[in-house]
């Protein structure tokens, strides 16, 4: 059954997520949106009452200084009265310092009405002023040319201060009016401002609601994805381990195969071939000491080849069947088999140095554990003739209290074992070797480092 190392989820589950990620980002922009909504209705509603603050102000000024000028001309009017009745002449001198300040205060309510719809009622209101002015100025001058007083000019300055009030008030009626109008605008413009906030705050509050429901269902997709693929995983874990054990069933029962099958060869050519060997070289003996002389001479040097390679075809039988089945191994143990071992991998071409460390007696290893503690040293030192240019490799057998531990270590140039372009054959069969016993196995190189393998094995 085929297996990927990640299963997508349901076909349901991306247009989902999609509709999520497309919902996230209109929330998103509605929620700016109402956050700027929220933001221009506080600043509409701060400048509406600013202005409305402002406005207010103004008048309440204008009205100041109306009632500033009604306080003057009045305080004016008594002065003069004063100085009419009593000749003293410190009336007479208010009445002269009230007249610039009069002068003043008009100057300044006209400068209120400018560009306003009161610049025609401010005229009039100067022109009362004047007319009042003038007849307190006529009876000052009356007074002061030794005139007796007339009830005629109080009454004609008392007509025209009550028609400059009357303008006054028109004008005070018309300020008052003006703020009542602008404190109704602010009214207004805060109420439509506290609806306006109330219904933004309504959306924000419906839109918190949709985001809380929407992260709700993420989640629930999220947990139901991850579930489906720690679903998907515990599968394939599963079909891994399944698959592991039966690789490793296999590569184990290849491995006794492959023994079998080297134990069965070997025992084949000790047995018959070793025989045919043996029998032709004293076939070959038998002939050589059956024939007269003369004849001996004349085929001595073909018997004398006969008989070499007779004996080099008994030597090679017996290498071969050595590596096949390794003879020492089997008749007297690990020790001698890895000693005889040493001593061919020292004869060969190429010279190199081999310190060995073994046990003074024996160890009591099962068969198997024995025969792959022999091959793993026999591998290792293949590989090390083939590949690691070595001038020097040191084996250290040594038995511990459960377990029996093997290390090879060899100067050569090494290797990167996380390269993927090592051939790791040898190695692989080294550590299936390893695991079929439940050991453990580990390798430290690195590019001109040399290499290190340990092997612990239970013993």
């Amino acid at each position: 059954m085929p297996t990927t190392l990640l299963s997508p989820p349901p076909n349901d589950e991306p247009p989902a997520r999609d509709g999520l990620r497309l919902s996230s980002h209109l929330y998103f922009a509605a929620g700016m949106a109402l956050l700027i909504g929220i933001l221009v209705s506080s600043y509409m509603q701060a400048s509406a009452g600013l202005d409305t603050l402002k406005a207010f102000g103004l008048m309440n000024q204008r009205a100041d200084h109306l009632d500033r000028l009604s306080q003057l001309l009045v305080e004016a009017q008594s002065s003069v009265r004063g100085y009419a009745l009593t000749h003293d002449e410190a009336y007479l001198g208010d009445y002269e310092a009230l007249l610039q300040k009069v002068r003043d205060a008009l100057a300044t309510v006209k400068a209120d009405a400018k560009n306003t719809q009161q610049q025609d009622a401010v005229g009039l209101l100067a022109a009362r002023v004047g007319d009042l002015a003038a007849r307190i100025d006529l009876i000052a001058r009356h007074v002061k040319n030794g005139t007796a007083p007339d009830n005629d000019w109080f009454a004609q300055d008392t007509h025209a201060m009550d028609a400059f009030r009357q303008q006054l008030t028109t004008m005070k009626v018309w300020v008052l009016t003006k703020n009542l109008d602008n404190v109704e605008q602010s009214v207004s413009s805060f109420q439509n401002a506290r609806l306006s906030a109330v219904v933004l705050a309504g959306a924000s509050l419906l839109l918190l609601i949709l985001v809380i429901s929407q992260q709700r269902k993420k989640q629930d997709l999220q947990e139901r994805i991850h579930h489906l693929l720690a679903l998907e995983n515990e599968r394939l874990e599963n079909d891994v381990r399944v698959r592991t054990q039966e690789l490793t069933h296999l590569a184990t029962y290849l491995t006794h195969v492959r023994e079998a099958e080297k134990l069965a060869l070997a025992r084949e050519l000790h047995d018959e071939l070793g025989a045919l060997l043996t029998a032709a070289k004293l076939d070959a003996d038998w002939i050589e000491r059956k024939l007269p002389p003369d004849a001996r001479a004349a085929v001595a040097q073909r018997l004398v080849r006969l008989r070499q390679s007779l004996v080099g075809g008994i030597t090679l039988k017996r290498r071969i069947t050595n590596n096949l089945r390794p003879v020492l191994l089997y008749d007297l143990g690990l020790l001698e088999a890895l000693k005889a071992l040493v001593d061919e991998f020292r004869q060969g071409e190429e010279k190199i140095d081999v310190l060995v460390t073994l046990p003074e007696s024996e160890p009591e290893l099962s068969e198997d554990v024995s025969l792959s503690l022999f091959r793993i040293v026999q591998e290792a030192f293949t590989n090390i003739r083939k590949y690691a240019q070595a001038d020097h490799v040191r084996v250290s057998l040594r038995v511990q209290q459960d377990a029996i531990e093997l290390e090879i270590e060899d100067d050569g140039i090494g290797f990167d074992p996380d390269s993927p372009r090592l051939a790791r054959h040898g190695l692989a069969g080294i550590k299936h070797r390893v695991f079929t016993h439940g050991g453990r196995f580990d390798i430290q190189s690195a590019p001109g480092k040399g290499v290190t393998l340990r092997v612990r094995l239970p013993a």
